[in-house]
């Protein structure tokens, strides 16, 4: 119980239960693997978990969780229907690293990949948003429908749908699903 009472304060977010002990099983597992101790781990490292449920709070704060874990290093793990997302986290913020929880056999040697700073670009696996999808993304996600969304950048409506559905084929999912 002491391992997950340490990571409990380096995850996001905290109040997930099965993430944490989930988290701590796997570091515990990869413990021969992982360069760094526990208490390096709790002190310099944040895990966030890109599922369902938290990728709306992603998507809304773009910059501003990244702020508030400046400092940290960020290691995002990711399911399939948010590849694309933690791949723009990756390549546009402070993010340490992705681990794609979808490959269960490599699940321990991924985390301690990335925990150990070997996480390259050229890892990212899959498609990344582009910014402008981001935008379409975000605007969709506070409501905006797709003529106000063109009017506010500039651009037609058949553009906003065309990044809509770009983003939503690398999301394998309606935005209208995923953000509301």
């Amino acid at each position: 119980m002491d391992r997950q009472q340490a990571l409990e304060k380096c995850i996001w977010p905290a109040c997930d239960n099965y993430f944490l002990i989930g988290l701590s099983e796997l570091i515990k597992e990869a413990e021969t693997q992982i360069y760094a101790s526990l208490d390096k781990i709790c002190s310099e490292f944040m895990f966030v978990n890109l599922n369902a449920n938290t990728l709306n709070y992603f998507i809304q704060r773009d910059g501003e969780w990244l702020l508030k874990a400046k400092g940290k290093k960020i290691i995002l793990l990711s399911a399939r229907h948010s590849e694309a997302l933690a791949n723009y986290w990756y390549c546009h913020g402070d993010v340490r690293g992705v681990v794609y929880i979808d490959l269960v056999n490599d699940l321990r040697k991924s985390l301690a990949y990335v925990i150990n700073g070997r996480f390259l670009r050229k890892d990212i696996r899959k498609d990344k948003i582009t910014r402008r999808e981001m935008t379409v993304i975000q605007m969709t996600a506070q409501g905006m429908q797709p003529k106000l969304i063109a009017r506010i950048e500039n651009c037609s409506v058949k553009t906003i749908y065309t990044h809509r559905r770009n983003a939503e084929a690398k999301l394998y999912s309606k935005l209208t699903r995923m953000v509301f």
